[in-house]
């Protein structure tokens, strides 16, 4: 057990209260460590010679045969059992039990299988506020949403190791995998990777673990054997690594459990979310009606649910829906880095660059130039620039799709200029022009737009004959096509006298 004593220390303070206990409620992502941490209380308890009752909470029928056996072991008779009230007879057996008692009730991810014949949150259901005595309850789901259970139950999350956690991350790695893996720093670099997910730590340890343990001769050709090797095949793809697909079925079953709740669209949303860039996502800008427009069976929601989904997706913690503070005006969203990678679909890409190209041109999105919108750039830029990479990229091409990409990219990376990226920018709009000039050729409107954007960039660079010449050869265009008067000539032909005149120092 790692990087886990803060959460167990205040768990264990809520299930060892004096009075009346609270419903301690573990909560968080598929492989994130619930059940672990559970075990952990238990075996603690154990030690102390405490009764401990142990139920699964995954199918109705399972649970309720668990909870009939907690309440016979509790004092209850089969006369009681078959004549009575059982979840009433339940906890009035466990408000009279003398010894100091803890009941599990593990993998509870769909909440409504403990209402029972009552209702959960109002305290009626098969799992309630213990009497003030010596007995606690402990819960484990993946269903974080505090509507759900009530006020006699206290969540606590629990995330995967990530940021300061990282070091007890990369020794869960160790642990599993021996000191053939690989160095510390390896380590420490898959474990980022991995999002700091102790499923997928454990995985990724015994598989290396396992890989070292056969002599040379008899491993797989190419198979990783160190932590280097396997985060070169999980980039390649999640399956080279997940072979018995248990990462992607822990996942899977979140999103069938959403199904089951009657949101089949949130499987779709979550693929197109996971085919963003890795950075926090402008829901509120990209992931709308109106964004959604061309996206197949998305475009069917309406606001209230397009919010359904997310806060459902968010509530099992396949996404993060990140608040926002006094210096942020737009929420974001992440995702965990395999979460992204298991829901992965590049079919969803066409659809993710139409909503960046719809975002961009929004009223609200507003222009780049403009600093009362550079918070809305700084959180589009990275999704537009990503996107239009990898469609460019992809083969073969939709020129439809790239030029749209190309657009957004063409804004995103004027954002860069504004705020002072110039190497960035020049970079971003080069590879716009590479691929603008193979398929539309060099005088068209686009080309000339994005030429006279590179020539500001290079003049700030100070490489000002090659401005000079772009702005030239565009201002002869736009002379040509649209007259001397028009604004885009006008614009070219400022921008061209000011690169004559000599710059003010700052």
């Amino acid at each position: 057990m790692r990087g886990r004593d803060a959460l167990l220390g205040r768990v264990e303070a809520g299930l060892s209260a004096s009075g009346a206990r609270f419903v301690q409620v573990l909560c968080g992502l598929g492989g994130s460590g619930k059940t672990t941490v559970a075990l952990e209380l238990v075996s603690r308890r154990l030690a102390r010679a405490e009764r401990v009752w142990w139920v699964d909470a995954r199918q109705e029928t399972t649970l309720e045969a668990g909870l009939r056996a907690v309440a016979r072991q509790a004092g209850a008779s089969e006369d009681e059992l078959r004549s009575g009230d059982t979840v009433d007879l339940l906890w009035s057996c466990l408000a009279q039990y003398e010894q100091p008692w803890l009941l599990v009730v593990d993998n509870a991810d769909d909440p409504a299988v403990l209402d029972g014949p009552g209702k959960l949150s109002e305290g009626t259901g098969w799992i309630r506020l213990p009497a003030a005595g010596c007995g606690s309850v402990l819960v484990t789901t993946r269903d974080s949403t505090r509507q759900t259970w009530g006020g006699a139950c206290v969540l606590h999350p629990v995330h995967p190791l990530t940021g300061e956690d990282v070091t007890d991350a990369a020794r869960i790695l160790c642990d599993h995998a021996g000191e053939a893996a690989g160095s510390w720093e390896d380590a420490r670099h898959l474990a980022q990777r991995l999002g700091g997910l102790p499923l997928a730590l454990r995985l990724a340890g015994t598989y290396l673990a396992d890989a070292n343990a056969v002599p040379t001769p008899y491993r797989e050709p190419d198979a990783p054997v160190d932590f280097r090797s396997y985060q070169a095949a999980l980039d390649r793809g999640i399956e080279h690594v997940d072979r018995d697909n248990v990462i992607a079925q822990t996942w899977a079953m979140s999103l069938k459990l959403l199904e089951q709740r009657g949101l089949p669209l949130a499987r779709p949303l979550l693929r197109l979310i996971a085919t963003f860039a890795d950075a926090p996502l402008p829901y509120t800008l990209l992931l709308t009606p109106g964004t959604l427009a061309d996206a197949g069976e998305l475009a069917q929601l309406d606001g209230p649910g397009v919010w359904s989904l997310l806060t459902a997706l968010a509530g099992l913690g396949l996404v993060d829906l990140q608040p926002t503070t006094g210096y942020k005006v737009l929420p974001a969203l992440r995702v965990h880095p395999l979460v992204r990678d298991a829901s992965l679909d590049h079919a969803a890409l066409s659809a993710a660059v139409q909503a960046v190209h719809s975002a961009a041109f929004a009223e609200e999105t507003g222009i780049p130039e403009e600093p009362e919108y550079w918070e809305h750039w700084a959180l589009l830029q990275p999704h537009a620039l990503d996107l239009f990479h990898r469609v460019a990229s992809s083969e073969p091409p939709d020129p439809t799709i790239v030029s749209e990409a190309a657009t957004a990219a063409t804004l995103a990376a004027r954002h860069l200029h504004v705020k002072g990226l110039y190497g960035q920018a020049r970079s971003e709009y080069e590879a716009v022009l590479a691929h603008e000039r193979d398929v539309l050729g060099d005088t068209h409107p686009d080309i000339l737009t994005t030429r006279h954007d590179l020539a500001g960039v290079l003049r700030d660079l100070g490489e000002v004959e090659r401005a000079r010449s772009e702005y030239e050869a565009v201002l002869a265009h736009r002379r040509d096509v649209l007259g001397d008067t028009h604004p885009r000539t006008l614009a070219t032909q400022s921008s061209l006298a000011n690169l004559r005149q000599p710059r003010a120092a700052y």
